[in-house]
């Protein structure tokens, strides 16, 4: 058995591209790097530099692979991201790999955002989610993105659809400033918002995709949801275990979202970019926080324990240097 992971240097790539191995398939990691990454460092895989903008990239990942893994969906971090042609490209994008993997004979699983799942649907929660929906462009081309998969399922294509909540846990290599865990053990998180999260292990997203592509659950979007924590509690948890004094005020999520929000598009019109993109905080706050739902319990799987993820998230970003 073969797969490949698109965009395996990634948080949940690289989660995926281990329990793959952990399975004995033979991977395929893929990366807009030219070198493998340090999450990769020691991995028995066959890296494959390349772009997936470049034509023909696609197939010359996929063919020959029994399973294919879409880590690198686009998304625009960027407010200032909202020309409609990303949208354009995101869709093109999907078409293109889409294409590839019917070709190849291939089975796909595309990993998505839970906001295009778990939207609220009722009173003033429905209106904010709404309102964020029109602000920024990530809504849209996670949407777009999503259609596209299904709507290639339904016409018979093996492709599975998986919207994780936030991704937590070991492997992450995103800059520094994006990292919420090892801003806060530096004392560089001033503030917490008064909110629920939904936080899931990046381990158990990467189980819930091979189970997904096990059992065939083709054109059904799955939502994976994980444990719900108060910001208060989560910091307090992160800052017990870094020996740290937590952070002791309060912001409203809605005021700390509207902030951010205004504050991106100042430094944008001035040409300079944000320390903190407000999708994040938009994300944290765009959706209820339920339990796991039937097409999740369906895969047979456990989740595990929040306390031990965060263990493995601070011992990975003190091996990286980030705290």
């Amino acid at each position: 058995m073969k797969a490949v992971v698109i965009g395996a240097t990634g948080h949940v790539g690289n989660a995926v591209v281990r329990a793959l191995l952990e399975r004995g398939i033979e991977v395929t990691a893929t990366s807009r790097r030219r070198e493998p990454a340090f999450n990769l460092a020691g991995l028995p895989v066959h890296f494959a530099p390349g772009d997936s903008a470049l034509p023909g990239q696609f197939d010359a990942w996929i063919a020959g692979q029994d399973i294919v893994v879409d880590a690198a969906a686009p998304y625009p971090l960027s407010v200032l991201q909202s020309d409609p042609y990303f949208v354009l490209d995101a869709v093109q994008r999907t078409r293109n790999l889409l294409e590839a993997v019917f070709k190849h004979g291939a089975r796909l699983a595309s990993i998505g955002s839970y906001v295009t799942v778990a939207s609220p649907q009722k009173g003033l929660d429905a209106l904010r989610y709404e309102m964020m929906r029109f602000a920024h462009p990530y809504f849209a081309v996670k949407e777009a993105i999503e259609s596209e998969t299904l709507a290639a399922a339904h016409s018979g294509i093996k492709a599975v659809m998986l919207n994780p909540s936030m991704c937590i846990g070991p492997w992450d290599l995103r800059q520094r400033e994006f990292c919420l865990v090892p801003r806060l053990l530096m004392g560089e998180v001033p503030a917490m918002t008064d909110q629920i999260l939904n936080l899931i292990d990046v381990r158990d997203v990467a189980d819930a995709v091979i189970a997904a592509l096990e059992i065939e659950k083709y054109g059904d979007p799955i939502p994976l949801s994980g444990h719900n924590i108060s910001v208060e509690m989560l910091f307090s948890w992160i800052c017990e275990i870094g020996e740290v004094r937590p952070p002791r005020t309060y912001i409203p999520a809605s005021l700390a979202v509207a902030g951010s929000y205004c504050a991106e598009l100042a430094l944008g019109l001035l040409g300079q970019s944000t320390p903190l993109p407000s999708v994040f905080l938009m994300l944290a706050s765009a959706f209820d926080c339920p339990a796991p739902d039937r097409r999740q319990l369906e895969l047979g799987l456990a989740q595990r324990p929040l306390y031990e993820t965060l263990l493995d998230a601070i011992e990975w970003y003190r091996l990286i240097g980030y705290c």
